[in-house]
């Protein structure tokens, strides 16, 4: 079966944040240009995100070029070693310590800082103060260096879009983020219980063949990752907590949280499109995908496909989510949804005590972004009890 080609650019599709919305209806598996397709459908996206030809490892791509060896561009058993050593950092128990200790503080600093204040800029000013705590806390990085760490993250969010926007900046500051994971391990300020510290240990006690610098690779990744979705996703769960769907005293019971945060990630999810390239000819729903493709896999077109969820456009609390990959599948589907969602509700906890209303007081529509993609171009307003 052919895929359904479309006549608009490929560099001016991917520039609209629902690009999958200019599509043919008609079909999920479209071809974009020679050696790029895109996948829009439910159905097609999971499809291609666990098909075990379609892979993560290409050469040429923008974040293997800056990183070396790491666990976004590795597949087989180079990923499932890289995994392996992150999961200690991610298990229930750890969680647990990092909900009852670690957050908290966090949230209540988070929430301190915005409770009576109207802020046109929630994302770059507040969104990224809980989840670079945190990361920062578990890499072992000293506190005093958050704000810096946070400068120099968050322009490398281009190095995972597509199409990749790769600068001198960006490869500058990769370097300058690991010499400072590094010269912190030199200072000796980085507990036993680090990141560094638990996989170092992990690797060396399972004989995993990973190298110092792939370690650094892999943590500092995990940084990035970690950091930069949270951070668009807590501001699109206030963005509509300030719409006004629901009271904020609904949101006390802790099922309708769950579900509202379950809703909120399948309308907004914080990576809208996953890069992967064809590993050799293959087929995603009939249609035939040549090796050395580059397939872009939409999560926001599968996340709100009609065919899987009625109404789709529509914010609804309660309705069936099977289907619904805000994390994404497969052997690369996000290893750390459990402490994100953690994260998640506690910040809710947190502002419906502090707050009796959150509203947006200006909004026009924007959407930023498409590897951390979150609401944009409004005003929010946290109005203290």
């Amino acid at each position: 079966m052919p895929a359904v080609a479309t006549r608009e650019s490929p560099a001016n599709l991917l520039s609209q944040p629902y690009w999958y919305r200019h599509l043919p209806p008609t079909a999920d598996v479209h071809q974009l240009d020679e050696g790029l397709f895109a996948v829009t459908g439910n159905a097609a996206v999971q499809e291609a995100l666990a098909h075990p030809s379609i892979v993560a490892e290409h050469p040429l791509k923008a974040s293997a070029r800056a990183f070396g060896p790491n666990v976004l561009d590795a597949d087989g058993p180079s990923h499932r070693a890289f995994r392996a050593l992150l999961a200690p950092i991610l298990s229930a128990g750890r969680i647990t310590e990092y909900k009852q200790a670690l957050m908290p503080g966090l949230i209540r600093g988070l929430v301190d800082g915005i409770a009576g204040v109207e802020t046109d800029d929630f994302y770059n000013s507040f969104a990224h103060k809980v989840p670079y705590g945190i990361v920062c806390t578990i890499l072992g990085i000293d506190a005093s260096l958050e704000d810096r760490f946070h400068g120099l993250t968050r322009p490398l969010a281009r190095l995972l879009d597509y199409p990749t926007r790769e600068t001198d900046e960006t490869h500058a500051n990769v370097a300058e983020l690991l010499r400072l994971i590094e010269e912190q391990r030199a200072a000796k300020t980085a507990d036993e219980r680090s990141l560094l510290e638990t996989i170092e240990r992990t690797r060396d006690r399972r004989g995993i063949s990973l190298t110092d610098s792939e370690v650094r690779s892999t943590a500092l990744l995990f940084f990035l990752a970690g950091t930069e979705t949270s951070s668009a996703f807590i501001t699109s769960l206030v963005y509509c907590m300030g719409r006004g769907i629901f009271s904020l005293d609904e949101l006390r019971d802790e099922q309708v949280r769950d579900d509202y945060i379950e809703e909120v990630l399948r309308l907004y999810p914080p990576v809208q499109t996953i890069v992967r390239f064809a590993g050799e000819d293959l087929t995603v729903q009939g249609v035939a995908v040549p090796r050395h493709s580059a397939v872009l896999a939409s999560i926001a077109g599968a996340n709100r496909d009609p065919r899987v969820f009625d109404h789709p456009e529509r914010f609804q609390t309660g309705r069936s989510l099977k289907g619904s990959i805000p994390f994404a599948v497969g052997a690369h589907a996000c290893p750390g949804a459990m402490l994100a969602k953690t994260e998640f509700s506690l910040l809710i906890e947190e502002i419906i005590q502090r707050c009796s209303e959150v509203v947006v007081t200006r909004d026009r529509l924007g959407m930023e972004s498409q590897s951390f993609s979150h609401p944009a171009d409004f005003s929010v307003e946290f109005r203290t009890r």
